[in-house]
């Protein structure tokens, strides 16, 4: 056994490509003082002490009891256990706002666990969560080598059992009468994914992913997200949430040559080798 943390960072506020950051914002976006907030998987409170140096309570769920030791360091309370627990034990507590960072995607039932938490939001409340985008491009490439690799950390972290791309987390907050509010991408490209989790990609298939990327969404390491409540059908709330456009903190790198006459060129004759292709493979099928 170790009391090792696997979960840590150090939170910079400055640094707004970064999901900790967003989550942050997104919380005190309203511009109230003294929220009252609920952090599940609150680790060992980094996020959640950067909120309390700014005025606000901060209650963690945490079920790591090393995680929940440090927390309580920090943190105006924690509990060392799940949240379903939690919220039995407490079942008149309030929270201005709910924190989901980098949670959901180790939760068997995401969309129960939310609904349960949602009983306990005030009127007027939020809710900020992050989702790892299992559509990154490095998956897609991976994918397209045939392979399906778990890592320690990351989007494939071995923990993770549920998988989320841009329009599921529409429907998971549509399903749990959430309406999307502001939609951030914490961007990190395929190059640099490939290297920090030593996923041994293939470079002509990350190029083939990004010649076939017709949405410019490879890019998108992470989705972060405030949702409020809404009294809409759930029909009502996917159309509304896919239609929130997701910004992102910084603009991409500039890559040499890229949007150049001679790529756009390159890009169109090589759609055209592949439908070319498709229509031999698939002639006669109907």
């Amino acid at each position: 056994m170790t009391d090792a943390i696997k979960y840590e960072a150090v939170i910079d506020l400055a640094a707004r490509n970064n999901s900790h950051t967003l989550l942050h914002e997104l919380a005190v976006a309203d511009g109230r003082a003294h929220l009252s907030v609920l952090e599940v998987g609150c680790s060992s409170g980094y996020l959640g002490a950067s909120l309390v140096a700014r005025g606000h309570r901060v209650t963690g769920v945490e079920p790591d009891p090393a995680s929940a030791q440090a927390a309580a360091r920090v943190l105006s309370e924690v509990w060392n256990g799940g949240l379903d627990d939690y919220l039995a034990a407490h079942p008149e507590a309030r929270f201005d706002v709910l924190i989901f960072g980098d949670v959901l995607e180790h939760m068997v039932d995401p969309a129960d666990a939310l609904r349960n938490a949602l009983r306990h939001l005030r009127e007027g409340g939020s809710v900020a969560i992050s989702l790892p985008n299992i559509a990154h491009g490095s998956v897609r490439a991976m994918l397209l080598q045939g392979r399906w690799d778990y890592a320690q950390r990351g989007i494939m972290d071995h923990t993770h059992l549920r998988f989320f791309t841009r329009g599921t987390i529409a429907q998971l907050l549509a399903d749990c009468g959430l309406r999307l509010e502001r939609l951030y991408e914490v961007v990190v490209e395929v190059p640099e994914v490939d290297a920090d989790y030593a996923m041994g990609l293939s470079r002509e298939l990350v190029t083939a992913v990004e010649l076939l990327d017709d949405d410019d969404s490879r890019h998108a390491f992470q989705y972060v997200l405030r949702a409020t409540p809404s009294t809409q059908s759930a029909d009502a709330l996917v159309s509304a949430n896919r239609a929130i456009p997701a910004e992102r903190p910084e603009a991409l790198k500039r890559i040499p040559g890229a949007g150049s006459f001679k790529q756009r060129m390159q890009v169109k004759l090589f759609r055209a080798l592949l439908k070319s292709i498709s229509k031999r493979r698939w002639r006669g099928v109907t």
